[in-house]
């Protein structure tokens, strides 16, 4: 793994192409498959206005640009906020088992979702109902969380870990109550598939809340590498070395919330993404999060485009949760780069 270490640069170049033809070839693939010519022409006459598609006819065009692009940039943007704020919680916590869940955020945007779903709260954003209600649960457990996790100016990672199990728990009673008690199936079976993860139906407009939120949310994650490696070797060690602690926390914790906040707005509740990928990273590039930042990003997004190509085609034309495809790629390889790599969190040789 040394020559991954010192070519860091050539590896994200790599994965950058690699993302690019996942992109493309995501698109193409479905229960109307689609050639790769087609797919890139389409794009390239929307994006730029290149080349003539006449030839192609508009329903394959309609598919290409406004049901399977949006559908799968938005997969990529979420896999980069899920894998980011697993980097980020795993660093802030010392905590291998840490992941954008250990809030309890996911538990409070289900609840908000939920509510929206059933109740009918937010009927009159229309399309918008159940994100927004997402969105709001989140943001709550967040501030429960970060208040009653507070001890004085500091914010102990214990503290916060044992604080989001109890947040999260609290939600989830909450959400299985409105489920139990709602007025009629067709609400039980979209708000549980909702609760499992997925991306049907995504729409361009979609895109814009994680589109603003995706290259600054990489940037300050990379400028807060060198803190990261600090805190790995403990919050006095960083101290001495000085990282101002208290305020590379708090972004960490409030960027963090924000990434998964936007992620299960948007996507539903997928878990094992954010735990898994920076993992993987590290065991090939070790713990610098200088190599692990730029490189669980573009792993991550990687990998939710192809999990969601699985949900549309493994049970097509219907279509699989993502969070239940994720959890069975995720806990057995999980299992086995701890078993058979013998890789320890934290080391980085």
């Amino acid at each position: 793994m040394r020559w991954i270490r010192s070519h860091t640069t050539i590896l994200c170049s790599a994965l950058g192409l690699l993302l690019l033809l996942s992109v493309v070839l995501c698109i193409g693939i479905g229960p109307v498959p689609i050639s790769f010519t087609q797919v890139w022409r389409v794009i390239l006459y929307q994006l730029l206005g290149w080349g003539e598609i006449s030839d192609i006819p508009v329903s394959t065009q309609n598919i290409v640009w406004f049901l399977r692009a949006p559908r799968v940039l938005l997969g990529g943007m979420v896999g980069v906020f899920l894998t980011l704020s697993g980097v980020g919680m795993q660093a802030f916590t010392r905590n291998p088992l840490a992941d954008p869940y250990v809030l309890g955020i996911s538990s409070g945007a289900s609840c908000g979702a939920v509510v929206a779903m059933i109740t009918g709260l937010l009927h009159f954003l229309g399309r918008y109902a159940t994100a927004t209600g997402a969105f709001c649960g989140a943001l709550l457990s967040i501030v429960l969380v970060y208040f009653l996790a507070r001890s004085g100016h500091d914010i102990s990672p214990i503290r916060l870990i044992l604080i989001g199990v109890a947040i999260s728990s609290l939600f989830s009673a909450l959400t299985s109550y409105l489920v139990y008690s709602a007025p009629n199936d067709a609400q039980v079976r979209e708000a549980t598939f909702w609760m499992m993860g997925g991306l049907a139906g995504v729409k361009w407009e979609y895109l814009l809340p994680a589109g603003i939120l995706l290259f600054p949310a990489i940037l300050i994650m990379y400028c807060l590498s060198t803190a990261m490696n600090a805190l790995l070797m403990g919050e006095n060690t960083a101290i001495t070395l000085g990282i101002p602690v208290s305020l590379v926390s708090r972004l960490l914790i409030g960027l963090t919330a924000l990434m998964t906040a936007v992620s299960v707005a948007v996507s539903g509740c997928i878990g094992f993404v954010g735990m898994v990928i920076p993992h993987v990273i590290r065991s090939l590039v070790g713990s610098d999060h200088r190599r692990v930042v730029p490189l669980s990003a573009l792993t991550g997004s990687i990998f939710m485009m192809w999990v969601d190509v699985g949900a549309r085609m493994l049970d097509a034309p219907g279509e699989l949760p993502i969070g239940i495809i994720t959890a069975l790629i995720g806990a057995p390889f999980f299992l086995w780069l701890v078993r058979v790599r013998r890789y320890a969190f934290g080391k980085s040789s």
